[in-house]
């Protein structure tokens, strides 16, 4: 059970790029490392020529994945900062399915999967080059199915509800703190592999217990799979953590302009939301990676 502390209302600024960020680094490398084992041999070549690893070595691709997949926030959103709403699709409590094109509007996770999946497909690559669109891919499909790059309940994603823990707000917890949290439960967070070794302990434990969520490329695309985040963000977020819902505002440039009730508020996660959390967060790491490699296996069929 989640405990709410109030506070004395006062404004904070979180910066707007903050809001882009999915899954920390860790994150990142653990989708990439799950989809790099499930590769059929036509994407394994692909994606090693792509990245310019050797093809016959397994583990070699899988590292170049991990390396590629964390250098849209590294490396191209400070050489191109428009890029950064390209990582979430702000979808209100309110909303329903049929606004995701509206809150989109062709800029957003959802879009940009599409167009990078279409891109590898046709070899049409953009200013990034191929390895840059192949970098985006792996990152973004990680992004949407972190639930907080699906969802807003006129808080940029929780960005703007301070929370009682190491990174400071609910956006935050979900990128860092519920996956350390997941690591520590593994017992896979120390050593600079701790991505490859939390990615082959989630792959034995979904593989011996899969989840219920299909793990290949949904039929409906990337809108399939923004629908399924904000509905899990929906549950086990906001409505978990019991938040007020608020008006329908998707588009606070700053969290000076969010409602009163969610500047004023801090979360203090107990140990059962930490913990469930964590588990939420691995189970969606996993099916993320799973459904990574599908949809490279699809385009290098």
């Amino acid at each position: 059970m989640l405990y709410r502390v109030a506070i004395a209302a006062f404004a904070i600024v979180i910066a707007s790029a903050a809001s882009v960020f999915a899954w920390g680094d860790d994150g990142h490398r653990i989708v990439a490392y799950i989809a790099a084992a499930h590769l059929d041999a036509p994407a394994q070549r692909a994606v090693a020529k792509i990245l310019g690893a050797d093809p016959s070595n397994a583990g070699a691709v899988a590292d170049a994945m991990a390396e590629a997949s964390t250098r849209p926030d590294s490396d191209f959103r400070p050489r191109d900062p428009s890029t950064g709403r390209w990582h979430f699709v702000d979808l209100c409590l309110q909303d329903t399915e049929a606004a995701i094109p509206h809150r989109c509007n062709g800029r957003c996770v959802t879009a940009k999967i599409d167009e990078y999946e279409e891109r590898l497909r046709t070899d049409h690559y953009d200013k990034w080059g191929a390895d840059g669109d192949l970098a985006f891919l792996i990152h973004l499909v990680g992004d949407i199915h972190q639930p907080m790059h699906a969802a807003t309940n006129a808080d940029k994603g929780g960005n703007c509800v301070k929370a009682d823990s190491g990174d400071g707000n609910l956006h935050r917890a979900w990128d860092v703190t519920f996956v350390e949290e997941l690591e520590d439960k593994l017992h896979t967070r120390s050593g600079p592999d701790r991505a490859r070794r939390t990615a082959a302990a989630l792959d034995s434990q979904y593989q011996a217990n899969p989840p219920r969520q299909h793990l290949t490329w949904k039929s409906g695309g990337a809108n399939d799979v923004a629908w399924e985040s904000s509905m899990l963000a929906r549950d086990q977020v906001y409505g978990a953590l019991t938040l007020k819902p608020e008006a329908c505002d998707s588009e606070i440039k700053s969290c000076t302009d969010a409602p009163l009730d969610v500047r004023s508020e801090t979360l203090e996660f107990s140990p059962a939301y930490v913990n469930e959390a964590a588990s939420i967060a691995g189970q969606q790491l996993y099916i993320a990676g799973m459904r990574l490699a599908s949809l490279l296996n699809q385009i290098w069929r």
